[in-house]
């Protein structure tokens, strides 16, 4: 064969070997059946697990009318739940005691006038003007100048109920008027005890001291009074004088002015 069939030799042994390393570097990508898991690769893969996201409901503002729990008292739907406050206590001003001029005017020709300290204590004495648990009181004395003269007695209590009870207690008082008995040559007797509508409840009555006819030649004197109860307030108006008084006509006009004074 010569040089040429060498050649052909040479050529044929070369295509062997690059068909043996092909093989051979196929074995590093894929092993025989039995060999187990080749070097380097792992041995599992990483899961990616995909679930459902929880998604937090977002707080929404209530309803109008509506209560969210936590958000303190319950309320009324359409608005809040009203609540009421204590009224606030009424105080006795000088503006709710009468005048010297309103007096003067009711009663005229008879010279009346405010006159400076207190009222003097009428005839059934200072439970006649006051009942228990007094809260406040003020009072305003008048006079004529000459033989007459008398008051008013204004009374604050804690409450309306407070001041009925006063009022009921100032009224029996008057009634039995037991504080000052006429003097021995004098009888004394009721001559007015009538109501008027004014104010819650308002009462007139009269006392009227006059001689026996043992002491013909002594004076006589009149008393009357007039007891009003307006909320928590009582008013008490009394004069006192020779004969017989201011007239029931116009001591009526006192007790409707003083009445129409209180709140």
């Amino acid at each position: 064969m010569g040089v040429r069939g060498s050649k052909r030799v040479a050529v044929v042994a070369t295509a062997a070997a690059v068909g043996f390393l092909v093989v051979a570097c196929g074995n590093d990508q894929k092993p025989t059946a039995g060999s187990g898991t080749p070097t380097g690769a792992p041995t599992s893969m990483p899961t990616e697990t995909v679930g459902t996201p929880t998604v937090t409901p977002s707080r929404l503002p209530p309803k109008p009318g509506t209560a969210t729990p936590g958000d303190g008292p319950s309320q009324t739907p359409g608005g809040p739940t009203p609540t009421s406050s204590p009224s606030a206590p009424v105080r006795v001003v000088a503006s709710m005691l009468l005048t010297g001029v309103e007096v003067a005017k009711a009663d005229p020709n008879r010279r009346w006038a405010e006159t400076t300290g207190s009222a003097s204590t009428p005839i059934c004495g200072r439970a006649s003007t006051r009942g228990d648990g007094v809260a406040g009181s003020l009072s305003r004395n008048y006079a004529n100048g000459l033989d007459a003269s008398g008051g008013q007695w204004l009374t604050r209590y804690k409450t309306p109920a407070a001041a009925k009870a006063a009022y009921e207690s100032i009224v029996k008082t008057i009634k039995s008027c037991k504080a000052a008995r006429p003097a021995p040559t004098h009888a004394r007797k009721l001559t007015e005890n009538r109501t008027l509508a004014a104010g819650d409840a308002t009462s007139i009555l009269r006392w009227y001291d006059y001689p026996l006819p043992s002491d013909p030649g002594s004076e006589d004197g009149g008393f009357p009074y007039a007891v009003t109860l307006k909320g928590s307030v009582v008013s008490v108006v009394a004069f006192r004088e020779m004969g017989k008084g201011v007239k029931p006509a116009n001591f009526e006009k006192f007790a409707r002015l003083a009445a129409a004074h209180l709140p």
